[in-house]
């Protein structure tokens, strides 16, 4: 036998049994708690979430600035509304056709000058073209026209007692004959003289500026009502009877876009700059006392009632409003009343003026 002694296992576990297992117990109750905590937990704590960022708003466009024309009531920026107008005299002899710059006009009124040849005087202020043309000589009635809307009017020359009122009644003059030619009008090869006289936009500008006419313009504005297009057109033609043949005039209604297509002679008038047909928004037809005599030095002249009042017709919209045109003196404004005397508004667009001598024909 060994002399070792040897390890008696069984009465160690008999007598350590009772410590074992409490130990046992405890560690076991241990595990279950931390997992009951754990559990416990998971159930409490909030997940973390992630927000989704909202799409930044789009930054929205401005909105643009916009006035009423004084000339024609469309929008325009603030800048052009402020503008001063400006007049330019220009010829209808078959020679000068198609003019230049008719067509941009906010403002054109027809009228007669000598040998049953009509002349018109243009008002720009929207916008002035490129080329106006061709430009011809001053008439007593185009003065009257000039100072109603304050407006600096550009011509070249005139008759002699044209020019002897533009003085006394204060017109702003842009004379191409007295000290211009060379700065604000020019001459053309493409045309016999009279009929290649012109001016430009640029160089009309410059005139305003050397001539301190670029004032804001002061008058009072016409009445304007919604472009409201006639489901039918009552008038849809009208016919002026001027003269003879190469200065009849009509105009027909396009319903699509509320306006009239001129025709001058039975053709397009045409705008040269565009190589368009004329558009017009609103017509407007005075009848106007008109004879015929002798300037101081015997020119043959056409003596015009400007002021006072006759019959006129405003034609709109397919429409017709019989009425008056009224205007008290040369600076005034031409007021247009219907039959109870309530103003006849116009809609937003050009305006032409057909001054036609009482008892010639007009039909529409």
């Amino acid at each position: 036998m060994s002399d070792t002694p040897q390890l008696d296992t069984s009465n160690w576990f008999k007598r350590n049994l009772t410590w074992l297992l409490s130990a046992g117990v405890i560690l076991l109750l241990g595990l279950l708690g931390g997992g009951v905590y754990l559990l416990l937990q998971s159930r409490h704590t909030p997940v973390a979430t992630r927000t989704p960022r909202p799409s930044p708003s789009p930054t929205p466009s401005p909105t643009p600035i916009t006035k009423a024309s004084p000339l024609t009531g469309l929008l325009v920026t603030p800048a052009i509304a402020i503008q001063p107008v400006v007049g330019v005299v220009i010829e209808n002899h078959p020679d000068a056709r198609p003019q230049s710059g008719l067509g941009e006009a906010g403002v054109v009124y027809e009228a007669l000058a000598e040998g049953g040849i009509t002349r018109f005087e243009a008002f720009f202020l929207d916008v002035i073209p490129k080329t106006l043309g061709p430009v011809r000589s001053l008439r007593t009635y185009f003065l009257t026209w000039g100072l109603e809307y304050a407006s600096p009017v550009a011509h070249a020359g005139g008759n002699a007692d044209a020019l002897d009122l533009v003085s006394p009644l204060g017109l702003k003059d842009i004379n191409g004959l007295y000290g211009g030619p060379g700065q604000y009008f020019y001459r053309t090869t493409d045309r016999y003289a009279p009929h290649n006289f012109y001016t430009s936009g640029d160089l009309l500008t410059k005139a305003l500026v050397n001539y301190h006419f670029n004032q804001p313009a002061t008058f009072t504005p016409s009445p304007r009502k919604p472009d409201t297009a006639a489901a039918t057109a009552d008038h849809p033609s009208i016919h002026i009877d001027f003269s003879y043949n190469g200065y009849q005039v009509d105009y027909k209604y396009v319903p699509a876009t509320n306006d009239y297509s001129r025709i001058l002679a039975g053709q397009p008038h045409i705008d040269r700059n565009t190589g368009a047909q004329i558009k017009v928004k609103n017509i407007v037809v005075e009848f106007t006392a008109t004879s015929y005599g002798k300037t101081r030095i015997g020119e043959d002249t056409v003596i015009m009632q400007t002021t006072g009042q006759g019959k006129a017709i405003v034609l709109r919209d397919g429409t017709a409003v019989v009425g008056t045109w009224k205007k008290s003196a040369n600076a005034s404004r031409t007021e247009l009343l219907d039959a109870n005397g309530a103003a006849i508004p116009l809609d937003a667009g050009n305006t032409w003026y057909e001054i036609v001598p009482t008892g010639n024909n007009v039909s529409y």
